[in-house]
């Protein structure tokens, strides 16, 4: 079996007006375009996120994070048709904190390296944990904090303990799993976090990975990759295909809330190389395969896409380049009482 890196991500999302309408008071997300100097994924829009470090699984977190040893936060992942979800990670290791806390230590982590927001509450600060919204918190020489923790993950541990807060692991709602899909090198095994912050804090790219911070509406961002103006990598543009689904930032605050304690489906993609394109197919889909064959790219040369159509289908088209041109959706129903994502006309691409 290839190997699989684990990452955690934050999609930061905030209100994008002061109305007061549950029905339609819109939001925004952080996006983040990576340098054109960097080998993975140059110039591609991405939500903040990166690898894990040794350092975000300390047993020191215990003495940093209120209650980290009997924290209840879900990280429950089922595999394809309600199985087990195939380990492509290896545990914590002993004495550590479990997965559930350190997958959103990594994510708060990187998300301060990349953007300069940093997701921490100050110890005895009287919110109650498990929040629907997080903070950004300021604190002195924040600047030269960002440097170090760059320089170093296990940094991030100093800035907590010299600066009297923690990581506010409670705001981060488990969202979804997604896996790189065989045909690419390098490999992740990415959990995905909704965080919702009630109003946009500037961000600043670190002029090595990231080179460009906005706050966009889905729509806006799906917009510029149909026309061709932006990359996005399949976990980004079904995700935002999720997210342009909900026209309040009140209601997806809630479902998100609601919706993680049942955790989410573990998506490992199926790429099959026909005639005229690339088909990837998701979890669902009545083609999908759930034997080792789909840890492997399939290679159909003799056949077209539409070959391969089905009753159920749960899949996207790909250009050459393996960007997603289309999403198809026919009788599928996802899990975890996740929301189906929108379609969209093929990209021009």
């Amino acid at each position: 079996m290839s190997f699989w890196r684990e990452a955690s991500s934050v999609i930061l999302l905030t209100k994008s007006s002061n109305m007061k309408n549950v029905c339609r008071d819109p939001f925004k997300i952080l996006c983040i375009k990576r340098s054109e100097i960097i080998s993975y994924l140059p110039n591609y829009t991405v939500f903040p996120g990166g690898t894990t470090e040794k350092s975000d699984s300390s047993p020191e977190w215990t003495n940093i994070i209120p209650d980290c040893t009997n924290s209840n936060l879900n990280l429950n992942i089922i595999g394809n048709s309600g199985s087990p979800a195939i380990k492509f990670v290896s545990d914590n290791e002993e004495g550590s904190i479990p997965k559930c806390l350190s997958l959103r230590v990594t994510a708060i982590r990187e998300t301060f390296e990349e953007s300069g927001i940093l997701l921490c509450k100050k110890v005895n600060c009287g919110q109650s944990e498990n929040c629907a919204t997080v903070n950004h918190l300021e604190i002195d020489s924040i600047d030269r904090w960002r440097k170090l923790v760059q320089k170093n993950a296990s940094n991030f541990i100093n800035l907590c303990n010299e600066n009297n807060c923690y990581p506010d692991v409670g705001a981060l709602h488990l969202w979804s799993n997604w896996l790189t899909p065989p045909l690419l090198k390098t490999k992740f095994d990415t959990k995905f976090f909704l965080a919702f912050i009630e109003s946009s804090v500037n961000a600043s790219p670190d002029g090595v990975e990231t080179s460009q911070m906005t706050w966009s509406t889905p729509d806006e961002m799906l917009s510029r990759f149909v026309n061709g103006d932006e990359k996005l990598v399949t976990p980004q543009y079904y995700e935002l295909l999720r997210l342009k689904q909900f026209t309040s930032f009140t209601k997806l605050t809630n479902f998100a809330c609601t919706r993680s304690n049942e955790g989410c489906e573990q998506v490992l993609p199926m790429v099959i190389v026909t005639k005229d394109g690339y088909l990837t197919l998701l979890p669902g889909d009545g083609k999908f395969n759930n034997s080792e064959k789909y840890l492997e790219v399939q290679y159909e040369l003799d056949k077209h896409l539409q070959d391969f159509d089905s009753d159920v289908m749960h899949r996207l088209h790909h250009t050459e380049e393996y960007l997603p041109k289309k999403i198809i959706i026919k009788n599928y129903i996802p899990k975890c009482g996740h929301i189906l994502p929108a379609t969209l006309p093929d990209c021009k691409i």
